[in-house]
């Protein structure tokens, strides 16, 4: 009779504990987080392929980044092949985004590109695809009666042209790109091409300028550039009076008379209080 009950109390207890650490679990994976994911594809041309990846999620102060999270990257050839092979993996940074380089056999290459965040103790499972045809920029600077001109021609993998996309023209700075010509953006033609005038006077550093044709963020082709360097700039003149002596100079470049004229009313101001407070010690002196 003891033995019965010690074993079922054995029982009991064991059914106990998977019971509690079932809850544990379950309780665990009702705490995960769902990720909202922004996947853009963006070939540069004689360069290479990218994915920009930005990943979030909701929090108790809204919208916040996903940090430091591993992501697996597959690639299939069509969106009905369920044979994918995985061709890398890389991490988000502090605020939820990163850029991941295609390998070389993939810069350029139609398909399925599927990021997936797998097995993450914070996170649900999370998957965005990108689906891609590949296409090409053919770009080109040419001079006709002192007007400079780009060239720029839109083609499928096969070299056929592509019709009626929007190319951007501009010229690229430190924080972004400067459109150039009369149109935000330029519809290419029954032969995928376009011509843009490049507007006079554009200055840059040793006369050189980096000049952009991109077609961005398509539904179907990705965002694609193509960057010409060109040397026809007007050179950039330092106007700066950062280091000459002036009025909003640093500290070590201060005007020699703003040194001069504050100090000697300072010493001045000081030298009749110290000489009152002498005569006034002298007065006391005399009294004793």
């Amino acid at each position: 009779m003891i033995k019965s009950v010690t074993l079922n109390q054995r029982i009991s207890s064991l059914m106990g504990t998977l019971l509690f650490f079932c809850l544990i679990s379950t309780s665990f994976a009702q705490d995960k987080k769902n990720m909202n994911l922004a996947v853009q594809y963006v070939k540069m041309m004689k360069e290479n392929s990218l994915l920009k990846v930005a990943a979030q999620f909701k929090g108790d102060n809204g919208f916040e980044p996903c940090k430091y999270i591993y992501f697996n990257v597959y690639k299939t050839d069509t969106i009905d092949d369920a044979k994918s092979v995985k061709i890398g993996k890389f991490l988000t940074n502090s605020v939820g985004k990163a850029t991941y380089i295609l390998p070389k056999q993939h810069v350029g290459a139609s398909g399925v590109y599927t990021i997936k965040v797998e097995n993450n103790k914070f996170f649900e499972d999370k998957e965005e695809q990108v689906i891609i045809k590949d296409a090409n920029i053919e770009a080109s600077i040419v001079k006709e009666d002192s007007i400079y001109t780009i060239n720029a021609r839109l083609t499928d993998a096969s070299g056929q042209p592509i019709v009626g996309e929007s190319l951007i023209v501009g010229l690229k700075r430190l924080f972004g790109t400067m459109p150039l010509g009369e149109e935000e953006s330029y519809e290419t033609d029954d032969d995928g091409a376009i011509s843009v005038p490049i507007d006079a006077g554009l200055t840059g550093v040793d006369r050189k300028l980096t000049l952009q044709v991109a077609l961005n963020e398509s539904d179907v082709y990705g965002t694609v550039i193509n960057e010409q360097q060109a040397k026809f700039g007007k050179p950039i003149v330092d106007t700066s009076s950062f280091n000459q002596s002036t009025m909003w100079s640093p500290p070590t470049k201060t005007p020699l008379y703003l040194w001069i004229i504050p100090n000697t009313i300072l010493v001045s101001i000081w030298s009749i209080l110290v000489f009152l407070l002498f005569n006034l010690f002298k007065i006391y002196k005399s009294k004793n």
